[in-house]
């Protein structure tokens, strides 16, 4: 939890920062961004004079031509005055009387992925010497979704086409694909930088990076980009980065929704999530081997995506979660899409954007909260394991055992050297277990839990002689538990019978399975068991009982014999 509290301001003023330093940038570069044009500087929509067309092979199968005759008006001779107009996906060709003015098909033919030259303004200076001269202008559309297209013949200057008619059309748009792009971004920044349960961080990652890749496509799709942009000549790169980003925004969507659900009823999310990745991929690589148009796919893309998520609906009962995201995301994709259908363009289909971006607040908000919450509760659970391994290991510190034990060794090294070596090395296994498992908190095999007691009751045994006895009865050994579980119970068995009492002692370990898990036993004949609440043996099984609780699970149970004694049962669940 300190850990996330110390990321996130670091994290936060690094992204303002870098927003800070591209709004300097665009205003380097667009002195208009910030400056408004003056009322006084005159634009106006240039008259037709005749339109004429005709068919051709290849591209939309069209080919117009825009004659119009510049007029002798100051908005022709001003300084800074320049004929302009904007196409999607079409090539242009620019000429007054008998000179070429722009020849796209010409100049940047070379310049396009695949036939298009993406959405752009045409914008070339107008002389005062072209005023009263005809100029004429041929567009051929490269698909037949522009086919009908009719551009705005302008004579205006930059600046005053970006603040007085751009900015003013686009710009509630243009804030929100901003903010969904830079807010995705810090969300996902926020998953990767944080210490995060990998479920958390995928649900959180992947809501970042559908806003980030839907607020890109709808950016993509502006003018009002492409005018910023346009001293860098960009224009072909800008209009495929929002192709890639819808293809994105529609696959990561779909990675979204199985991460929101991430259980064993997972199967079909993951099967659509791959199918479109996989039809992307294709789509994609088709595209750069020139043997398909990405921007003839997009519209069916965009709507089998959608069919896609209602598939899950279909098939498995959605959570509640699920069903919030589902049906608003097919709704608000298919009404952008439909709008895009008949308009032929994204500029006037906000739906989805806008619904993304208030997703991003209320269930960004709510990932977060959850992570944080569980979080905190793994990082109790860590402190409460290290407290209760600590506390086991320290319960485990005996020196009064450690004493005798050596004591024992010195008189067998003097009268019985081969099982003294017997002895040091049942002790050494004795300490290694001891001392391992502090540092540890998964558990271990049962065998060598098994294998460390009996180093253990070894050396009891060359302590007490006869009056020790060890029965195992252990039909069950392939499961694991925590370690020094086993080890602690029968210590205390032996150190309150007959290290207490003073008489011989008979302990039965068993292992039985059960329907619902692993039952481990250890019987004995001693005394009973009736210790003080704060008493070395209460607070010694206590801190077994905690550690079984936390690592697996498991329980731990304690009983007295009708016959004399007591009966330590240990319930391993099977997971």
């Amino acid at each position: 939890m300190k850990h996330m509290r110390r990321h996130i301001p670091e994290l936060a003023i690094g992204f303002c920062a870098a927003l800070c330093i591209l709004l300097l940038a665009l205003t380097h570069t667009n002195p208009g961004f910030t400056r408004y044009a003056s009322a006084v500087n005159p634009f106006f929509m240039l008259p037709l004079d005749a339109v004429t067309e005709e068919e051709i092979d290849g591209y939309a199968g069209v080919r117009r031509t825009y004659t119009f005759t510049l007029p002798e008006t100051e908005s022709v001779t001003t300084i800074g005055a320049r004929l302009t107009f904007y196409l999607r996906h079409t090539i242009a060709q620019i000429e007054v009387e008998d000179s070429t003015l722009y020849n796209d098909l010409s100049e940047h033919d070379t310049r396009h992925i695949g036939r298009t030259p993406g959405n752009y303004w045409v914008s070339v200076p107008v002389r005062p010497a072209f005023a009263g001269k005809t100029v004429r202008v041929t567009l051929t559309p490269v698909y037949k979704s522009v086919r009908d297209d009719e551009p705005s013949f302008l004579v205006i200057s930059r600046d005053s086409l970006l603040n007085m008619i751009e900015l003013p059309e686009d710009g509630l748009s243009l804030c929100l694909s901003v903010f969904a792009v830079a807010a995705g971004l810090f969300l996902s920044l926020i998953s990767l930088a944080l210490p995060l349960e990998g479920e958390d961080r995928k649900r959180i990652f992947y809501l970042g990076a559908v806003t980030v890749a839907a607020g890109l496509w709808k950016l993509c799709g502006l003018p009002t980009l492409t005018l910023f942009l346009d001293y860098w000549n960009c224009q072909k790169e800008i209009w495929f980065l929002g192709a890639v980003s819808y293809l994105l925004m529609l696959t990561l969507s779909l990675r979204l929704l199985a991460a929101i659900r991430a259980d064993g009823e997972n199967r079909a999310r993951l099967l659509c999530f791959y199918l479109s990745a996989l039809t992307a991929a294709a789509l994609l690589l088709l595209q750069t081997l020139g043997l398909a148009e990405l921007h003839d796919a997009l519209s069916l893309y965009g709507f089998g995506m959608a069919v896609l998520h209602l598939v899950p609906l279909l098939l498995q009962r959605p959570s509640r979660q699920e069903l919030l995201w589902q049906l608003p995301f097919f709704l608000t994709l298919c009404a952008d899409l439909l709008i895009y259908s008949y308009t032929g363009s994204m500029r006037k289909a906000p739906m989805f954007l806008i619904w993304i971006t208030g997703n991003l607040f209320v269930r960004g908000v709510g990932f977060v909260r959850e992570a944080v919450l569980r979080e905190s509760a793994f990082r109790e659970k860590e402190r409460e394991l290290r407290d209760a391994r600590i506390k086991s290991m320290m319960n485990q510190i005996r020196p009064h055992f450690i004493y005798n034990t050596l004591v024992s060794v010195y008189e067998l090294c003097r009268d019985e050297p081969t099982q003294a070596m017997r002895v040091i090395d049942d002790f050494i296994t004795y300490l290694h277990a001891n001392f391992s498992a502090v540092v540890g908190s998964e558990t271990i095999p049962f065998r060598e839990e098994l294998t460390h007691t009996q180093a253990y009751l070894a050396v009891e045994t060359v302590l007490h002689g006869d009056d020790l006895s060890v029965e195992y009865d252990t039909e069950v050994v392939a499961f694991r538990l925590p370690p020094l579980t086993l080890q602690t119970i029968v210590e205390n068995a032996v150190k309150y019978g007959v290290g207490m009492w003073r008489r011989p002692e008979h302990i039965v370990i068993r292992t039985r399975a059960g329907e619902k898990g692993v039952t481990l036993s250890v019987e004995d004949n001693g005394g009973g068991y009736n210790p003080q609440p704060d008493s070395e043996v209460h607070v010694g099984l206590r801190n077994v009982r905690e550690r079984l609780e936390l690592i697996c699970g498991g329980t731990l149970g304690i009983a007295p014999r009708p016959e004399g004694g007591t009966v330590v049962t240990v319930s391993i669940p099977q997971r």
